[in-house]
């Protein structure tokens, strides 16, 4: 009796800190193609005094041509501060295996791209994402999507 109660007490603490998600939000593409021209935005509501993560989710289907993808990220603050930055994530490991976590033929992953962002005004911030591969179109994603928690 004593080690259940010590064992739901420990799950419970687990639970209790795990990053709170704040926002989650993805855009669909219908043709499974990401087109380069397709700059993707998402607007985060936040508070002053918030601490976020933010990670770019991706899913992709196992055709995807590539063992990366390459993105730039742009912040907008509600303060009117701008960062931007060009990320080159791995998709594949060094034995040539998918890094996702995977399903059928679906392949889910999240990269952070942003850890304990503070921010000291209230409203919106905004977050521009823009394809860098080098072909227009980039075969095989089916969804991005922006992921916000908060930090610990």
């Amino acid at each position: 009796m004593k080690q259940s109660a010590t064992l739901i007490l420990l799950i419970f603490l687990m639970v209790s800190c795990a990053n709170k998600e704040v926002f989650k939000e993805y855009k669909t593409f219908d043709k499974v193609s990401w087109n380069r021209f397709d700059i993707l935005y998402f607007e985060v509501p936040v508070k002053a005094g918030d601490y976020l993560d933010f990670y770019l989710a991706l899913r992709h289907h196992t055709f995807f041509p590539y063992d990366y993808i390459n993105t730039n990220i742009t912040f907008y603050s509600p303060d009117g501060e701008m960062r931007s930055k060009e990320y080159h994530f791995e998709l594949k490991d060094k034995d040539g295996q998918w890094k996702a976590n995977g399903m059928g033929e679906l392949w889910d992953i999240e990269f952070p791209i942003r850890d304990s962002s503070f921010f000291n005004k209230d409203g919106i911030c905004k977050v521009r994402v823009e394809n860098k591969m080098t072909k227009i179109e980039t075969p095989g994603i089916v969804e991005v999507g922006l992921i916000v928690r908060e930090s610990n």
